[in-house]
């Protein structure tokens, strides 16, 4: 019986130990902070102005941390390779329904437009919001559109493999030359125009890197999406 009539004091006392534990470190900080707080944010968007593109992000997506950014696109391959591990290649059939005349008239139109606006995101992407990631994405959306339009249309795998592998040698070529000549992983060895930096010529490396990842993820999306689609049901 005592303890549970001293239970709701013990409770109470702990948290007002912990309240007054909060408000003195409170109390300290809010006393010692300084005027001008510097954060990485701050030295990053410096850095860009000397280093980096219009697109602050894109500098830091594939310049600044550009050795994460080939860690995540190779967390995207095994992704990919995984779902066609576990999609059997002998099991894959059609199990989707005929599309209709006005589906497969749309795609047709639509598929030209999808890819150029895919293209000009990756290509613009060190100067507008966008980049490889982005426009990767919106390149395998059509070919998602062409997939579930014609139960006829196929990957060539041949080719998808050969701008995948491109890709990434490509990137990790880049980020060794980096290396080699200015003794840094993906280094900007390139002429980079800061003084013009809204230019579409302008970033060194920067723009390459972004339109080698669009390449890349772009390739593996739309092997994951016709892998996904032409499962059988028993898989």
């Amino acid at each position: 019986m005592s303890l549970k009539r001293d239970l709701p004091t013990s409770t109470m006392s702990g948290f007002a130990l912990s309240a007054s534990l909060v408000l003195t470190i409170l109390n300290i900080l809010l006393h010692n902070i300084p005027n001008n707080i510097q954060t990485v944010g701050d030295e990053l968007l410096k850095l860009n102005q000397t280093e980096g593109v219009a697109n602050a992000v894109t500098t830091v997506v594939v310049y600044f941390r550009g050795f994460d950014t080939l860690g995540e696109i190779a967390v995207l391959f095994i992704a990919s390779l995984g779902i066609g591990l576990m999609l059997d290649a002998n099991k894959r059939c059609d199990i989707k329904a005929k599309s209709n005349f006005m589906l497969q008239t749309a795609s047709k139109l639509l598929f030209p437009i999808i890819m150029l606006f895919g293209i000009y995101v990756m290509v613009y992407g060190h100067l507008s919001p966008g980049g490889g990631f982005q426009g990767g994405v919106i390149v395998a959306s059509g070919v998602l559109l062409l997939l579930i339009s014609f139960n006829e249309f196929e990957l060539s795998h041949k080719v998808v493999s050969m701008l995948e592998m491109f890709a990434g040698a490509s990137y990790v070529i880049i980020g060794l030359i980096g290396l080699l000549v200015l003794d840094k992983f993906l280094g900007n060895f390139l002429p980079n125009d800061v003084a013009n930096m809204g230019m579409l010529l302008s970033g060194g490396i920067i723009p390459i890197i972004y339109i080698i990842v669009g390449v890349k993820v772009g390739s593996e999306m739309s092997v994951i999406s016709e892998n996904l689609i032409k499962r059988c049901e028993d898989v």
